[in-house]
């Protein structure tokens, strides 16, 4: 694409500019302190306090599996790894036991990513309380960058490791992408750098290679230390400059050298299958230059990745709605444009297709590409493109309205990008100001010209890929058909799209409204509760934790349990098939264009035992989520199109469900856990026929004829002097007479041991385990509840140390516990494990998840226990600025008479080792032990 033509024709725009280095420079947010030490290393730090205490630490490398020569294919990813065990100042697994000690987990706050360009690792959310533990993760990134101990015994016990994670994330679409990707790049290097590498490399290279590789490439020059968080960022700098300025870079350091993609005059068509593919889909690529860098720094950039997303939102609009007409090929279809699969040097127009059976995927091509021509051709409707400038402005000014609430992983997402992509980082009143003032002036003609760059009528780095199922007496399309599918597009004759709008308001005519009646403060909890003069309760609770969210939740009486079998399949489609509906006089399609400039939704849905409604908006937008949740009571609108898409889609994905391995798992699980109760049956393609869209519309009809015994939660930075009003005018308008419907809980795992242990045919062999204990008698108290939740997390620690560190039977392995609390005295404690394990060392993993689950009852080890004392004491910290943690404590409040809240630091802080030891021979008492083992068929 020539983005020259394109910014000259952005910039005429604005002040008859002619060349993007007349822009306006993008200065940097003045917030972030940015220096660049004597040796090279960068470094970026940022004060920032929310969440609240919390700072978050990086070190990124501009180097990756790219670098590797042919011989240490995985070695950059094997590196990775290897900085979790053993450096100079955390030796062994001293990183990972030491982070764990201020609560921060493996895996979840502590980790790391290799890709094909670049390194990064993490230590997130870590208190900031004490300055030692601060000065500590500065210590770990000093000890990556430049004091691995790669101890050979180390490197050998981590080569199973990386064995279990190939094997774990080994899908039918990552053989097909992987053994294609010489192919998709010729002659390039990115062809053969795959990240994960060679088994082959992995099983023999020697100690020698990997630190040669990791003394070669890790070192200052090609180093960046990031700080975000509550932080001291003068002493932060100056402990940066002691840490980090005396390291050395090599004598004659290599060169990262940009490896480039070739174009290709000539089309590459590439079709492939796989036993295990589910599904078959059908891509067109058009490769293009990527934004030269030397220019980012400037406000063409905002402009122009602006314009790219009017551009592809506006098309993926029209490929949603036109995979609605009857005729059209493809159930679904997907446009965008940015990086050449993970090429840096490349980009690429892309749009991707399901084709509704295997026998239209060349149609389906053509029909997809066909929208993009279209746009390309006629352009965008003045209406499509106010809707998306008005839609953007709001995202916009949520964006800003919540600046000061931004995480710190959002504020890093700039400064890594500044570092290895060398964008700009904008402070958000910059961005904010900026695009504010541009995007009204900013015509659609812009847009339209950027979308006839992206789509030129020629075979020019044009690429066609087609990932297909392999089965029996399948016939696949031909390069010559999927070719030939392009060109039929391309000789068309394409009708400009016909935007069809309907302009009116949600509800034309308002109901009349209700009163509030009676109202009663919760001093403890803060919280108010409303009932209104149609009988709905409404608990509303003010919050400034996120300036621009405002939550609802609520809940009656009465799901899915009240409906026989004739009904299994409506009820397991209850939720999509209400989604994909409209509301009022609104189809789905024409609700998604009236709400235009609007951020708000509502969701109505069946539990087991109640009917629910979910929604979510902006402060300004309330009156329409309120709007839509009265809708959902009154007016659900009949869509047939979109019913009759859903269908199709599931008709698709449902065909072949039977041949991936993980969902027959996934089943196993099910009726196992459920003792093949129907209710829980898997929605499979002969069931489909069974779903009947106005029997589920008179389900949800009867489920929302009446509001009686409903609830509603409403948390947020609502107004308080408007918010009243709309409760009443839409809440208290809701019908509310007849009769409440109480279900019964008829789902309960089995109890008892239960053992269910199959074989299975797989393309790539894989072992997995699943175990579910659970006690259903034991009182539920905050004590107990906290109890479970720290014994899944101790033996997850354990089974992480004995299965994969010293056993490296498997990649990855965990616990976890919940406590649930229901009506009529329902409780339930349940403790989770899974293990997808080596197949050779499977008796092994199985042995160790049984044994540490009863070893827990007699000890609890104490250095285990307290890191997960001091997480939970971080994460509640972090969850009670939430408003969704604010629902839940309301519901319970109020349906339940439990206060999990204000009594949870000093419980979570008097309890011992005793208790969680107490605890589980209490909880293993029930005898209830369900094991679920697929095992690969030989």
């Amino acid at each position: 694409m020539k983005l020259r033509k394109l910014m000259v024709a952005v910039f005429a725009f604005f002040a008859g500019l002619a060349q993007a280095q007349q822009m306006p420079p993008i200065p940097a947010d003045p917030d972030v302190v940015v220096g660049k030490l004597d040796n090279g290393l960068t470094y970026y730090i940022r004060h920032n306090n929310w969440p609240e205490n919390r700072a978050d630490f990086y070190i990124a490398q501009k180097v990756g599996a790219i670098q590797e020569e042919e011989s240490q294919r995985g070695l950059a990813h094997f590196l990775e790894h290897m900085c979790f065990n053993g450096t100079k100042h955390f030796p062994g697994n001293g990183v990972i036991r030491y982070c764990e000690s201020i609560g921060v987990q493996f895996g979840r706050d502590l980790n790391a990513y290799t890709a094909i360009d670049q390194t990064v690792y993490n230590i997130s959310n870590v208190p900031t309380d004490r300055q030692s533990a601060l000065d500590s993760c500065l210590l770990i990134l000093s000890d990556w960058s430049n004091a691995l101990t790669l101890d050979p015994k180390e490197i050998d016990e981590e080569r199973g490791v990386i064995h279990e994670e190939w094997r774990l994330h080994t899908s039918a679409s990552s053989r097909m992408f992987e053994r294609n990707l010489p192919k998709l790049y010729p002659g390039s290097k990115y062809g053969v750098r795959y990240p994960i590498g060679l088994m082959s490399v992995i099983d023999n290279f020697k100690p020698k290679e990997l630190r040669d590789y990791y003394e070669k490439w890790y070192h200052p020059t090609n180093q960046a230390i990031i700080v975000v968080g509550n932080v001291d960022v003068k002493y932060t700098e100056n402990k940066i400059k002691e840490l980090f300025g005396s390291f050395k870079n090599p004598e004659n350091p290599a060169p990262i050298v940009d490896e480039q993609v070739p174009n290709n005059a000539e089309p590459i068509v590439i079709i492939d299958k796989d036993k295990e593919q589910q599904t078959n889909s059908v891509e067109l690529l058009i490769k293009h230059d990527v934004y030269p860098a030397s220019e980012k720094g400037h406000l063409g950039y905002l402009i122009y990745n602006y314009v790219k997303q009017a551009a592809m939102t506006m098309l993926n609009n029209r490929m949603k709605e036109k995979a609605l007409d009857p005729e059209c090929p493809y159930v679904g279809a997907y446009a965008n444009d940015g990086t050449f699969i993970f090429a840096k040097t490349k980009d690429a127009f892309n749009i991707s297709a399901s084709p509704k059976e295997l026998g239209k995927t060349a149609d389906a091509l053509k029909a997809a590409y066909t929208e993009a021509l279209r746009a390309a051709r006629h352009g965008f409707k003045a209406t499509e493109y106010a809707r998306f400038q008005e839609d953007y402005k709001s995202s916009l000014d949520k964006m800003y309205s919540n600046k000061d609430k931004r995480p710190n992983s959002q504020l890093y997402r700039d400064l890594v990008d500044n570092f290895l992509e060398g964008d700009p980082m904008p402070s958000i009143d910059f961005e904010y100001q900026a695009m504010s003032q541009i995007v009204p002036a900013l015509p659609v003609e812009v847009v339209n010209q950027m979308m006839e760059e992206l789509v030129p009528a020629n075979d020019s780095n044009l690429i066609v890929l087609a990932f297909l199922n392999e089965a029996e007496g399948n016939v696949y399309p031909t390069e010559a058909e999927l070719l030939g599918a392009v060109k039929d597009a391309r000789n068309a004759n394409i009708e400009a799209y016909v935007d069809n709008v309907k302009n009116e308001p949600l509800i034309t005519t308002l109901p009349k409204a209700g009163k509030v009646k009676k109202e009663v403060k919760n001093e403890k909890l803060g919280y108010t509760t409303l009932t209104l003069s149609n009988g709905v309760v409404v608990n509303i609770k003010k919050t400034d934790y996120k300036k621009d969210q405002v939550l609802l939740s609520g809940r009656g009486e009465g799901g899915t349990t009240l409906y026989g079998a004739s009904d299994y399949a409506n009820l397991q489609l209850f939720n999509d098939v209400i989604g994909y509906s409209g509301l009022g006089a609104f189809s789905s399609t024409e609700l998604q264009k009236a709400l235009a400039g609007k951020i708000a939704n509502a969701d109505l849905s069946l539990g087991q035992l109640s009917t629910n409604v979910s929604g979510n908006s902006t402060p300004k937008d309330v009156e329409t989520m309120l709007q839509m949740v009265y809708l959902y009571f009154t007016n659900i609108n009949k869509d047939q199109k979109s019913f009759d898409n859903l269908m199709q889609q599931l008709e698709v994905s449902l065909k072949n469900r039977e041949i991936n391995p993980d969902i027959a798992f996934s089943d196993s699980i099910q009726a196992t856990i459920y003792a093949h109760n129907p209710r829980v049956a898997p929605m499979t393609i002969d069931r489909l026929k069974d779903v009947n869209y106005d029997r589920i519309l008179q389900i949800a009809k009867e489920r929302t004829a009446s509001a009686k015994g409903w609830v509603f939660n409403i948390v947020g930075n609502y107004d308080e002097e408007t918010i009243r009003p709309l409760i009443c005018q839409y809440l208290g308008a809701l019908p509310a007479k007849g009769k409440v419907m109480k279900s019964k809980r008829e789902l309960n795992p089995v109890k008892g041991v239960v053992e269910n242990t199959f074989k299975r045919k797989q393309e790539t062999p894989k072992a997995n385990s699943v175990m579910l204990w659970f006690n259903d008698q034991l009182p539920y108290t905050l004590k107990n509840a906290l109890c479970c939740d720290i014994a899944g997390q101790v033996l997850s620690m354990e089974y992480l140390d004995k299965i994969r560190e010293k056993e490296s039977a498997a990649y990855s392995v965990g616990a976890y516990a919940s406590a649930d609390l229901g009506a009529d005295n329902y409780r339930m404690f349940q403790i989770f494990a899974q293990c997808p394990m080596k197949p050779e060392k499977k008796d092994v993993a199985i042995r160790i998840l049984n044994e540490e689950m009863k070893a827990i009852e007699t000890t609890c080890d104490a250095a285990k226990f307290q890191k997960c004392k001091e997480f939970m004491v971080k994460q509640n910290g972090d969850r009670v600025k939430t408003n969704g943690f604010w629902l839940g404590v309301l519901f319970d409040s109020y349906h339940y008479g439990y206060d999990g809240y204000t009594d949870y630091s000093s419980t979570l802080e008097a309890l011992t080792t005793q208790d969680i030891c107490n605890f589980m021979k209490e909880f293993n008492k029930a005898g209830n032990h369900i094991t679920v083992t697929m095992l690969p068929e030989e």
